[in-house]
């Protein structure tokens, strides 16, 4: 249980960011069910391929346009 201090605050809970990737800095989003408050973290999406991001990574990218960066990087460093 957690209350809303006078500004509107809530604290969300350590362990559901960890598990759902909300990180300092992700937009979420409230929608009013009719029965109460859903809170959702907005779909953040890969600038190269537009597939979903979790939120947990560092960039803007998908672990598969990152892992494809750095092979086209070592391709480059040793070819």
């Amino acid at each position: 249980m957690r209350k809303v201090d006078k500004l509107g605050r809530i604290v969300i809970p350590r362990e559901l960011r960890k598990k759902y990737g909300l990180n300092e800095g992700t937009a979420v989003e409230f929608q009013d069910s009719g029965f109460g408050v859903t809170i959702r973290a907005q779909n953040c999406f890969c600038r190269i391929c537009n597939r979903p991001v979790t939120g947990a990574e560092a960039l803007p990218l998908c672990n598969g346009c990152i892992m494809k960066a750095v092979m086209m990087y070592e391709k480059e460093k040793n070819g």
